[in-house]
């Protein structure tokens, strides 16, 4: 038996992967004062905005980093200090965005940000980097010299649906706006790691959904015959079960009889290995 898991944040999962299963297609919404009515001739068509992103953005968790610095003291002489510099490593996904109607040139604002570490959301078309954190990019900011998003607070980072708003205004001060939806998968893989009611994540290299009604807790993990297997145990009860790192097969459980109702539960998260979360593509 081989030392379990170091955390999370030591792994190396690839932080800026992004899966694209499918496109989802954003909510359009026209511009104001416009409504649904035809342009007559000689009329400037309305406004309107719409958003295209992969459907699932597979992220580890924000990771904290420092910088350091140096400065006199009182007798001169030279002292490092470290500087917290912000968080860092989360993934980004491309959201497309294409604007119709209105009057150019057109300004974008994209997940609570106007720019991304490479350009600004400027154009009738184009491609925004945004951040998979939950977190709004109102505190996202761009890192000098390396043209990166940080974060000077920890960004909420987590398995679910993140919707991204966009609105465009035009050289007339028309506005437009639009949302899509990503559905943020989660990399975990770590004892003590909690796995939430109804979320989908990455766990040891493979997607598992958690059945609605629980938590699972990674308790560990052992090397035997061949094959690696972890254990997830239910919290706050003592039922328990063993998989195989990689396909996720079973490899034996362990569910008292006063907890007998949990076979239906360890058979549904059986059941959804290497499954796809299900998501509405469009806001509503």
């Amino acid at each position: 038996m081989r030392e379990w898991r170091e955390r999370l944040e030591e792994r190396s999962f690839g932080w800026f992967v992004s899966v694209a299963l499918l496109t989802a297609v954003a909510v359009v919404f026209c511009g104001g004062g416009f409504g649904g009515s035809p342009p007559v001739v000689g009329q400037t068509e309305p406004l309107t905005l719409a958003l295209s992103a992969p459907q699932i953005c597979e992220t580890g968790p924000a990771q904290g980093y420092s910088g350091s610095n140096l400065r006199q003291d009182a007798e001169g002489n030279w002292i490092r200090f470290d500087v917290f510099v912000g968080y860092f490593g989360h993934a980004e996904v491309d959201v497309g965005w294409e604007v119709s109607g209105g009057t150019g040139p057109y300004r974008l604002t994209i997940d609570g940000e106007t720019r991304d570490p490479a350009h600004e959301y400027v154009g009738a078309s184009g491609t925004a980097s945004v951040s998979c954190a939950m977190t709004s990019g109102a505190e996202a900011f761009i890192r000098s010299g390396v043209a990166e998003r940080g974060y000077k607070e920890k960004p909420e980072v987590d398995s679910g649906v993140k919707t991204i708003p966009a609105t465009v205004i035009d050289a007339t001060g028309a506005t437009a706006e639009a949302s899509v939806n990503v559905y943020v998968v989660l990399k975990l893989g770590s004892s003590g790691d909690i796995l939430e009611s109804g979320k989908t994540y990455r766990a040891f290299e493979g997607l598992l959904t958690v059945p609605v009604g629980v938590d699972l807790e990674v308790v560990g993990g052992a090397d035997g015959g061949g094959r690696s297997v972890y254990f997830l145990r239910v919290v706050g009860a003592t039922t328990t079960i063993a998989l195989e790192e990689w396909t996720h097969r079973e490899v034996s459980r362990r569910v008292p009889e006063e907890e007998a109702h949990f076979h239906a539960v360890l058979d549904e998260l059986v059941a959804s290995a290497g499954l796809a979360p299900l998501i509405e593509t469009n806001a509503q």
